[in-house]
C-alpha cells in the first residue's frame, strides 16, 4: 500500500480504476445506488462505534485481502482519532464500473466530522443484492481537490493526446487521396 496522500489520506485498497459511469438498466442502477448509499450508512455508524473490525469482516474479499484485519482497524482507529466522529455528508458525486461481469459503485462525500470537514470516496462492488466494501478513501477537502485538478488534468491531457492521434491520421489519409488525385504515389 502507498504512503499516505496529504496529511490525512488513506487509500485502503490500491489499483482499482473507475472508468466513466457506463449506461446500465436504469432501475438495477437505482437499486445498486441505493444498496451502496446504505452501506456507507452503516459504514458510518461502524465508524462512530469504532466497529473497524466489522468494517472489514463485512467487505469484499479483495479489500479483505489488501492487508491484515489488524492493520486495517489501526489505521481506521487512528483516521477516527484524527477526524473525530461522524456527523453529516452530502453526496458530491457518483459512478459505475462495469467490467468482466463485476459492478462497482463509487460514491463521493463532503462529509462533516466532530474534528473537521473531509472528503470520503467509498467504491461498493455489487454481489447479488448486496453492496460489498471495495476500497475506502478518506482525505482533507483541499487534498480531494489538488486530486480532482490532477485527475483533470490527466484526462484533458489524454484527450489531446488522442485528438492529435486521429489529426495525424486524417492528416495522412488526405495526403494519401491529394497524391492519389494528382496522379502520383505517396
Amino acid at each position: 500500500m502507498p504512503a499516505m496522500k496529504g496529511s490525512r489520506s488513506l487509500p485502503l485498497q490500491m489499483g482499482l480504476a473507475l472508468g466513466v459511469a457506463v449506461a446500465l438498466g436504469g432501475c438495477g442502477l437505482s437499486k445498486s445506488t441505493e444498496k451502496a448509499e446504505a452501506a456507507v450508512n452503516e459504514f458510518h455508524q461502524r465508524w462512530n462505534g469504532g466497529q473497524f473490525r466489522e468494517v472489514f469482516d463485512s467487505a469484499h474479499m479483495d479489500f479483505r485481502r489488501a492487508k491484515p484485519v489488524e492493520a486495517v482497524a489501526q489505521q481506521m482507529e487512528a483516521l477516527k482519532g484524527n477526524y473525530g466522529t461522524f456527523q453529516s455528508a452530502t453526496k458530491r458525486s457518483w459512478g459505475f464500473n462495469s467490467n468482466d461481469g463485476n459492478t462497482d459503485v463509487r460514491l463521493t462525500y463532503d462529509t462533516s466530522f466532530e474534528h473537521g470537514n473531509a472528503v470520503e470516496e467509498f467504491v461498493y462492488r455489487m454481489t447479488g443484492d448486496r453492496a460489498l466494501l471495495l476500497s475506502y478513501d478518506i482525505a482533507r477537502p483541499e487534498v480531494a481537490a489538488q486530486r480532482e485538478e490532477e485527475q483533470k488534468a490527466r484526462r484533458e491531457a489524454e484527450r489531446n493526446a488522442k485528438e492529435s492521434e486521429r489529426k495525424a491520421a486524417r492528416d495522412a489519409k488526405d495526403a494519401e487521396r491529394k497524391a492519389k488525385r494528382d496522379g502520383k504515389s505517396p
